[in-house]
This record gives C-alpha cells, structure tokens and sequence, in this order.
C-alpha cells in the first residue's frame, strides 16, 4: 500500500532498505535525484534522521514501524514528519502532498480531481453512471466495473469534503426514475459507511454498489414498474426476481466482482428473514448489502412514487428507525440517523423571521432545531460576518422551511 501511494509521487521517491542503511539517508536521496526520502525507523540507528538542512534536500517522510506516532511531534521545530504503520492509501497521499507543497522543489502529488467542480456536476455524473449501467443492463450487459470504482473514488472524495452532494441526492426527483434513485442510494450509502467509520475500500465499494444495485429491475417484464402501487400478487413475485436477475448480469465479472455480485443478489435481504430471495437472516446477509438496503429504503421514502406523495426527511427517518433489528441492522440505522438530519449540515434554510442561515451543527434531542449561520437577514441581505444561531437556545425563532440551492438571493 505505501509504494502504491507513492507511485503518484513524480518524481518517484527512494526507499531505505533496513538491511543495508546509507550513513546519510538524505544524501543518498539527493544523489539520486529523489523528491522525497521514505524512510522507515527500523533502517535507522535509533530511529531517527537528521531534518534536510539544504533548500535542495528531498522531503522526509519517517514511518515509525509498529510505533504509535506522537501527533503533534511533527509540529514542532526540528523533527521530522512522520507517520505510524499501518495507514491508508488516503492518508499517505494527504501526507504526501503536504510535504511536498511546503517543498518547492517537489512535483505535486498526481491525486484525481472531486470532479466537475460542483456537488451538482458530479452528481449529474453519478446519474449518467447509473443510466448507462441501466442501459448495458437492457442490453444483457453488466455494468463497466472500471467506470464505476472511478466515479465511486470522487463521490468518496465529495462526501469527506462535506454534505453538498448528500443534500444534492435528497432535493425532488420526478417518480420512476431508476438511475436517479441508484445515484441517490449511493451517495446515501457512502455516506453511512463513513458513519460506520468503516475502511476506504469498504466505502468505495458500497458507493459502486449503490449506482447499479437495481440493475436487475430492468430485466423484469415491461410496464411492471409503471404499474407500482397496484400491483398483484404476481406482479410481486416477477419484482422479486430483480436481484437474482441483477446478480446473474455480473457472473461474467466474478471472481474479481464477488463481493458485488454479493451485494446485488442480497440487498432486499433482511435482518429478520422477511426479505428475498433467499430468507437471510441477521449476519448472514454481508454488511455492505445491509447498508444498501437502509439507503434504499430511505431514499425511497424521502421521493415520491406513482402512488403515494415523498415523506419530509424527518418523516423518512422515523419510519426507517421504526424498522430498526427486526427489519434493519441497528448500527446501519444509527449510522443514518447520525448522517442526516431534518435539516442536514451545510443545507440552507429560511427562518421564521425571514432570514436564511447555513445548517452548522444538527441538535439530537430536536432535529428540527439545528445550530445555524445566519447568512442573509431578513431583506436578503448579505450579512458579514455571519451570526451563528442555536435555534435550541432560541424558542422565539424556528426553521420555516428548507431551500434548495437555486433559491439563495443572488447578492
């Protein structure tokens, strides 16, 4: 994983065999041209380096092995950076470029892009994604699973930067649309398997699963879908059939897509064994299924359908949590509950006095009483700076309603 991180680093980095250690670690670097010195404390007498003293010298990164690192030594004056074993691929690369961008002789770490440069670009992108998965879908086709892990890497790297593109997937969608209910339960399932606190892979790879998850609902007899809300008992069991017909389009993929091809096949699974097709019950059914299959619940609920009108986000979540152990995993619920709010962080709101605020902080005795920044007053006026609000202090003051981006005064 470490020469992994590394190999976006130009020009490439030199590594210290322990078996064998330079006398002078950052000479030997210099005299091979490197921008950057790895170097781990087991190759070293005592652990330790002396800082680059020379402009020209590479960059030092010491990996303390098996030590846990002190954080704020590389703070202070005269120490070297350094970072304790083991560490993502995603931290590497943030450590990377922060050496490297305090060292002007260094190249910048060649890390992708967000995206588009917009919540509302990439999510666009997110669509895009799910409707050609559909497409190929249609056609007898599994999903590009190269495409999809790239687009699931920047939905990663948007859902760590705030909640811009969360808040993006639960504004309206007109009913029946497939890939944009896939888009949304993807960004939902990221967004609780950052809640789960779980591992960069395990988040990438739910947020792929989320774009084609119903990938199989294409596959089912034409006008069943437009039919939702009146459905016979037929009709029912031709609609459970979409994950083993979704599962069947990935066989070409396996073994490198198993654990997609588990997802797919499980995520109407359910804690109980109420769900199908196969009757799983609790930890039979892997994690990552049961993640999709809260996010799908969810985002189903919060948008409307052919027969019923959306639930309010609070609405939604009460009714998923009603359903929490015998229905859901109650970690997964949590999770959820933790992520998103009546009124989640970073969205817009209008106050009861007219002014519009920017949702800072969610207030879990009353999610309908968040802390705020008040960023125009009541006559749409920029204010500066912005006055922060806790609405739970404040009963004379209370959320009117929620905004969507295009509604914000243009000043």
């Amino acid at each position: 994983m470490v020469r992994e991180a590394l190999g976006e680093v130009d020009p490439a980095p030199v590594y210290l065999d322990p078996a064998e250690p330079p006398e002078d670690p950052v000479a030997a670097a210099r005299a091979a041209g490197a921008s950057l010195l790895l170097v781990a404390s087991s190759a070293l007498p005592g652990g330790t380096v002396a800082p680059p003293s020379d402009p020209q010298d590479p960059a030092v990164l010491l990996l303390l092995d098996g030590t846990a690192a002190d954080p704020g030594a590389a703070e202070r004056p005269g120490e070297v950076p350094h970072l304790a074993l083991p560490a993502s691929r995603g931290v590497l690369v943030a450590v990377l470029r922060a050496l490297l961008a305090a060292h002007p002789r260094q190249a910048p770490v060649r890390a992708r892009a967000p995206g588009a440069g917009s919540a509302a670009a990439l999510y666009e992108a997110a669509i895009a994604e799910a409707e050609t998965a559909l497409r190929r879908a249609r056609a007898g086709e599994g999903p590009d699973l190269g495409s999809g892990r790239l687009l699931a890497e920047r939905l990663h790297t948007h859902l760590l930067a705030g909640n811009a593109l969360l808040n993006r997937s639960l504004e309206p969608h007109p009913p029946g649309d497939l890939a944009r209910h896939c888009a949304g339960v993807a960004v939902i399932a990221g967004r609780i398997a950052l809640g789960l606190a779980w591992e960069t892979e395990d988040v990438l790879r739910v947020i792929q699963a989320g774009l084609v998850h119903d990938i199989g609902m294409v596959r089912l007899p034409a006008g069943l879908l437009a039919d939702a809300g009146t459905w016979s008992p037929e009709d029912r069991r031709h609609l459970q059939r979409h994950p083993e017909l979704g599962a069947r389009l990935l066989l070409p993929d396996l073994p490198r897509a198993e654990w997609l091809h588990e997802i797919v096949l499980q995520e109407h699974e359910r804690r109980g064994g109420q769900g199908y097709p196969q009757g799983l019950r609790g930890d039979a059914i892997v994690p990552g299924a049961r993640v999709i299959a809260v996010a799908d619940v969810f985002e189903a609920l919060s948008h409307p359908r052919t027969y019923r009108s959306p639930f309010t986000l609070l609405e939604a979540l009460e009714q998923v949590a009603g359903m929490t152990g015998e229905w859901f995993d109650p970690a997964v619920v949590t999770a959820l509950v933790n992520e998103i709010s009546a009124f989640p962080l970073d969205s817009y709101v209008q106050l009861s006095t007219g002014e519009i605020a920017r949702v800072t902080a969610t207030n879990p005795d009353n999610l309908f009483r968040p802390r705020v920044l008040v960023t125009w007053d009541g006559e749409w006026r920029r204010v500066e700076p912005p006055r922060p609000l806790d609405l739970a202090e404040r009963g004379d003051v209370r959320v009117a309603r929620a905004l969507l981006e295009n509604e914000l005064p243009l000043t």
